[in-house]
């Protein structure tokens, strides 16, 4: 009978290792090495990255032919990560991104970099690539799933929300405390129903899909009026005040914002219960738009900030309000998205303004 060998660490040395192995466990998992000299952009790359391209072993691949193949939606962002980790020294390069692959097919690629300085200047960036396609296209049909799961469950919950805020109108000339409780308590579980699954069935890694961010010119103000009128006619506590909402225009997703003003609004009267006003102001300069939400209430401790807009991040305030967490990181998902900026002021116990930015894009109607 022969014994399975036994492996001291003198006898199992990764120096075994040959770069053949190597060659082939890259080879595997698809990861190919690229690097691009900063100084005159020219770019060296192996057989594997040609080949997460949809090219040959032997194609000419230079820097300018790899920027012509991604997707014109997903280059700014990747030129962006780019520049970002040759500008501030510590900063890593990374980016997702759809390339034009020369079969047709879908493709996906993941991109890792960091910068290698020359006495003390941006000399090359050096890094890998790997083909992502299975992982992507396994998200989106989950998405797919997701969203439709989605719909289903908030078609009745929104019919309930409606039937409880009837049914409260109805009998609020009854004087039976016992009754509105019940339609108070009720309405407060379907909204905190509604929350979670808003929250957790929205996944930003493939948000485009999940929140049918399409970008079309609309106006601003027109949808922060609407999204105001729809909120207030629940929140009874709380009065809303607009200030320069005029006229504007942005390329956006309507639906994303929409989202995005939604949570902020209803974040601001959450977290105000104990007062009772809420300004909206609209600021627009030449390049930019900025919403703000201002409240009056519990507002941040200086430690959270950083964590704000991290995924599943909340702050204990020592109450019962209800929150999953995902809000603010799918605000963020959102507005990263179109290149905007998002953030808070907030002092502990004075109240918080939030506030987004869209850039504007010139002719446009309006």
């Amino acid at each position: 009978m022969i014994s399975n060998p036994v492996f001291t660490n003198t006898q199992f040395d990764l120096g075994i290792i040959s770069d053949a192995h190597l060659q082939v466990a890259l080879h595997l998992i698809k990861i190919g090495f690229w690097e691009v000299e900063l100084i005159d952009m020219s770019m060296r790359s192996t057989t594997t990255c040609k080949e997460n391209f949809g090219l040959g072993a032997h194609e000419e691949f230079s820097y300018e032919r790899m920027l012509s193949m991604i997707h014109p939606e997903d280059l700014p962002a990747m030129k962006q990560s780019m520049a970002t980790a040759i500008n501030d020294q510590g900063q890593v390069y990374q980016a997702e991104y759809r390339v034009k692959h020369p079969a047709g097919r879908p493709c996906w690629i993941r991109a890792d970099g960091v910068v290698i300085y020359n006495d003390g200047r941006p000399h090359k960036l050096v890094g890998t690539t790997r083909d992502i396609t299975e992982s992507k296209l396994s998200e989106m049909r989950k998405d797919e799933l997701l969203s439709i799961v989605k719909h289903e469950v908030n078609t009745p919950l929104t019919s309930i929300r409606g039937y409880l805020q009837l049914l409260e109108r109805i009998t609020a000339g009854q004087n039976d405390a016992k009754v509105s409780q019940v339609i108070n308590r009720t309405a407060k579980s379907t909204e905190r129903l509604m929350t979670i699954i808003n929250d957790y069935f929205t996944d930003t890694k493939s948000i485009d899909d999940n929140l049918n961010l399409r970008k079309e010119p609309f106006r601003l103000d027109e949808l922060i009026y609407e999204i105001t009128d729809n909120i207030q006619t629940i929140a009874y506590s709380h009065r809303i005040n607009l200030y320069n909402v005029n006229e504007i225009w942005v390329k956006a997703s309507r639906q994303g914002i929409s989202q995005v003003l939604s949570n902020l609004l209803t974040n601001a009267i959450k977290y105000s219960p104990d007062h009772s006003i809420v300004d909206i102001h609209l600021q627009g300069s030449v390049h930019e738009v900025k919403v703000m939400i201002r409240d009056y209430g519990m507002g941040i401790d200086d430690k959270h900030l950083p964590q704000l807009f991290d995924k599943a991040f909340r702050v204990n305030h020592n109450t019962t309000i209800a929150g999953s967490g995902m809000g603010l990181y799918i605000c963020k998902e959102i507005i990263n998205r179109h290149q905007g900026t998002i953030g808070v002021e907030s002092i502990a116990g004075a109240g918080s303004s939030f506030y987004f930015t869209l850039p504007l894009t010139e002719g446009l109607a309006g």
